[in-house]
């Protein structure tokens, strides 16, 4: 069995505002580059490759570079070095359905979250709300795109914090 990847994207910002994206094959679990990425140690020790995969682009463009899937975690990594930590929400049932659906496979959002334990909880949250609509896709109440619609809208209320939509992320 191979290695568990916990990938996540970092953006650093550069003094002309945009952005240098570099990535990381661990830095989603546990949200852990918020706490290990410093001005002494850039790249958390070797957890972020200190090559950036895209350069100068605006943060906005950065959000369309989510696999919503396959990323766990996006950092915005301030010139000061304050950090912002982004959780992407895929809303893809596959995991759930034993059919393959390709019915709004990039549907999802990205979300602000302030601590570890508010992501952990963020991620229990929307494993179970994804359990219960898939039970009603599987029963036929349900249509997958009218479950991701219900996702979408249960999140945005669950949320104070930032909700950002990558498929229109000048929004």
């Amino acid at each position: 069995m191979g290695a568990v990847s916990h990938r996540a994207l970092v953006a650093y910002e550069r003094p002309d505002g945009r952005f240098n994206v570099h990535t990381s094959r661990l830095g989603g679990l546990d949200c852990r580059l918020a706490r290990s990425i410093t001005p002494s140690d850039p790249y958390a020790g070797g957890d972020v490759d200190p090559t950036p995969n895209v350069v100068a682009r605006p943060f906005e463009h950065v959000l369309t570079m989510v696999d919503l899937a396959r990323h766990e975690a996006v950092y915005r990594v301030g010139v000061e070095y304050d950090i912002e930590t982004y959780l992407p929400l895929w809303f893809g049932f596959d995991h759930y359905l034993r059919e393959r659906s390709t019915a709004g496979d990039d549907r999802g959002l990205i979300v602000a979250v302030d601590s570890p334990d508010e992501a952990a909880e963020l991620r229990r949250w929307l494993r179970a709300a994804k359990g219960v609509l898939a039970t009603g896709i599987s029963d036929g109440a349900l249509g997958v795109v009218e479950a991701q619609t219900i996702l979408d809208r249960a999140v945005r209320e669950r949320l104070d914090g930032e909700v950002l939509d990558p498929r229109r992320p000048d929004r």
